[in-house]
C-alpha cells in the first residue's frame, strides 16, 4: 500500500514538473562559434534537470565502482568471521563432549579465521588440557591476561591447574587477583575462602567474607555466622598463644554476633571465670543456652560454680536449665540436679523417658550415679554396676564439645566455621543415627538386677546378666568364691570405663 502510494506520489511529481516546464514562456538565446541558438526556456530548464540527475547518478556509481574492492574485502572477511564463530562454537560443544581430537581441530580453525586472539584463547587452552597438553594451556591461559577482558578467564584456568598441580601458594595468588576484580564473581570467592580455611588464616578470611558480603557474593545472614565462627576460631589461637585479652574480646563478640555459637560462649565464659567476672560468664552461657542448647554450655556453667555448696550449684543448674526446659540437654541437667540434691528417685524418673528415646555413654553414667544414690556398700556398687557396664559399652555423643571444651585442629576449624557459615550448625548431621533407646524390659532389668548373697564371704553380688542385660539362664549363676572375685573385677572395669565416659 505505501509502495503504491509512493508511485502515484512520485508520477504526480513528475507530471507536474513536466506540465510547468512546457508552461515557462519564453526563448532562451546562445551564440557559440558564430551561431545563435534559440531554444524554448522550458525545454532548456529540463535539459539542465536532466543533466544534474545524471551528474548524480554518474558520482554514486563511480563512488559504488571505487568503493568495490573494500565491500569484497569486507564480504570476505564476514564470511571468515562466520567460519571462525561456526569454529568456535562447535570446538566448544566438542569440549564439553569431552572430545580432545575434535575441540583442537576446530580451535585451529577459528585461530585462523578469527582475527580476535582473545575468542580462541580460551578454546585453545581448554582443549590442550582436554588433551593432556598442560603446558600449551598454560601458555595460552597466561596470554589471556594480557588482554582485560580475558584476564578474568586466565586467572580461572591458571587458578584450577595449580590447585590440580598442588601448587597452593600458586592458587591463592591467581584466586586474590580474580576476587579484586570481580568481588561478586562466586568461584573467585569460594576459592579465597576455602584457601584461607585450609591455611588457618581466620583474621585475613574474616576480611574476605566482608568484601564477598558487600558485593553480593554471600548473603548477609551467611556472613554474620562466617564473620562470628571465624572470630572463635581466632579467639581460641590467640588464648592457646596466651593472649588472653585478644581471645575474651574475640570470643564475646563472636557470641554478640551469633549467641547460639557455643564454642566462643564457652571460651569467653572461661576467660571471664578466670578473670573474676562470673557473673558475666554465667549470663553469656546462659543466653547461649537459651539460642542453642548444647552440653557443653551446662558443663562450663557449672564448672563456673563448682566451689560452691551442693544446694547453690544445683540452683544454678536449674537457672540455665530453665531457658529452654524443653531440649534433651535442659533435661538431663534436671537430672543432674536432683542427683546433686540427693533425690535420686526423681533423677531416676527423669532420665527414663530420655533413656527410653535414645542413650548415649553419659547418660548411662548420670543413671547409673542416680541408682546408686542413697545405698551404701555392695548395694551401691550392685544397683550402679549394670548402668555402668552399658555406658562402657555404648556411644559416645559425636556433637563437637559434648564433653565439655573444644579442642579443634586447624581441620576441624575450618569445617566447623564452613558448617556454621552455610548452615548454623558445628558439624554436619552424623552418618550413623542415634543410639536406640531401651526397651521398658531393659529399662526394668537393669533398674532391679537380681541379689545374692555369699553367706561364706558375707558379701553381696550382683547376679550376672546377659550382654543385652537379660537375666542369666537357668544353672548358670555364679559360684561362691573365686567367680565373685571376678565379677567384683568385672564391676571395677566397668566403673574405670564409665569415668573415662563420664
Amino acid at each position: 500500500m505505501i509502495r503504491i502510494l509512493i508511485f502515484i506520489l512520485s508520477a504526480i511529481f513528475v507530471a507536474g514538473t513536466i506540465t510547468f516546464l512546457f508552461s515557462v514562456d519564453g526563448l532562451v538565446e546562445a551564440q557559440a562559434f558564430g551561431q545563435k541558438i534559440a531554444i524554448h526556456a522550458g525545454f532548456a530548464l529540463g535539459v539542465i534537470l536532466c543533466l544534474f540527475i545524471a551528474a548524480i547518478a554518474a558520482t554514486v556509481w563511480v563512488r559504488d565502482l571505487a568503493a568495490l574492492p573494500a565491500k569484497l574485502k569486507a564480504r570476505e572477511r564476514e564470511a571468515r568471521r562466520a567460519r571462525g564463530v561456526l569454529a568456535l562454537t562447535r570446538g566448544l560443544e566438542a569440549v564439553a563432549a569431552g572430545d580432545a581430537a575434535d575441540a583442537q581441530q576446530h580451535a585451529r580453525i577459528a585461530r585462523r579465521n578469527l582475527e580476535e586472539p582473545a575468542l580462541t584463547r580460551l578454546l585453545t587452552a581448554q582443549a590442550a588440557q582436554l588433551s593432556g597438553d598442560e603446558k600449551t594451556a598454560g601458555e595460552t591461559f597466561s596470554a589471556m591476561l594480557e588482554a582485560p577482558e580475558t584476564e578474568f578467564l586466565g586467572l580461572r584456568g591458571l587458578y584450577l591447574q595449580a590447585r590440580r598441580s598442588g601448587d597452593k601458594a600458586a592458587a591463592r595468588g591467581y584466586a586474590e587477583r580474580a576476587f579484586r576484580l570481580r568481588p561478586s564473581a562466586a568461584w573467585a570467592f569460594e576459592s579465597v575462602i576455602e584457601l584461607g580455611l585450609e591455611r588457618g588464616a581466620w583474621g585475613e578470611t574474616r576480611e574476605i567474607v566482608k568484601i564477598g558480603a558487600k558485593h553480593g557474593a554471600l548473603p548477609a545472614e551467611k556472613a554474620r555466622r562466617a564473620e562470628a565462627a571465624l572470630l572463635a576460631a581466632d579467639a581460641y589461637a590467640a588464648a592457646l598463644t596466651g593472649e588472653k585479652a585478644q581471645a575474651l574480646e574475640e570470643a564475646e563478640t563472636a557470641a554478640k554476633m551469633a549467641p547460639g555459637l557455643a564454642p566462643a560462649a564457652v571460651l569467653a565464659a572461661r576467660l571471664h571465670a578466670e578473670a573474676g567476672r562470673r557473673s558475666r560468664a554465667a549470663k553469656l552461657l546462659e543466653q547461649a543456652f537459651a539460642e542453642a542448647p548444647h552440653p557443653a554450655l551446662i558443663k562450663a556453667h557449672d564448672a563456673l560454680y563448682a566451689d560452691e555448696d551442693v544446694e547453690r550449684r544445683a540452683e544454678r543448674m536449674k537457672r540455665i536449665a530453665d531457658k529452654r526446659p524443653t531440649a534433651r540437654e535442659a533435661k538431663l541437667a534436671y537430672a543432674r540436679r536432683h542427683v546433686l540434691l540427693g533425690e535420686y528417685e526423681q533423677a531416676i524418673a527423669a532420665l527414663e523417658p530420655l533413656l527410653l528415646e535414645s542413650a548415649w555413654a553419659d547418660d548411662f553414667a548420670l543413671m547409673a550415679e542416680a541408682a546408686a544414690g542413697g545405698k551404701d556398700g555392695p548395694a551401691a556398687d550392685a544397683a550402679a554396676r549394670p548402668w555402668l557396664r552399658r555406658a562402657a559399652q555404648a556411644r559416645r555423643d559425636p556433637t563437637p564439645g559434648a564433653g565439655g571444651e573444644f579442642h579443634l585442629t586447624r581441620s576441624g576449624w575450618a569445617r566447623l566455621v564452613r558448617e556454621f557459615m552455610d548452615y548454623g550448625r558445628l558439624a554436619p548431621p552424623p552418618i550413623e543415627d542415634a543410639p536406640p533407646g531401651l526397651s521398658e524390659d531393659e529399662m526394668r532389668l537393669l533398674a532391679a538386677p537380681k541379689i545374692v548373697e555369699d553367706a561364706g564371704a558375707g558379701r553381696i553380688s550382683e547376679e550376672p546378666a546377659a550382654a543385652d542385660g537379660a537375666p542369666p539362664a537357668d544353672g548358670e549363676r555364679p559360684p561362691a568364691g573365686g567367680d565373685l572375685e571376678s565379677a567384683d573385677e568385672d564391676g571395677a572395669r566397668a566403673v574405670a570405663a564409665a569415668g573415662k565416659v563420664n
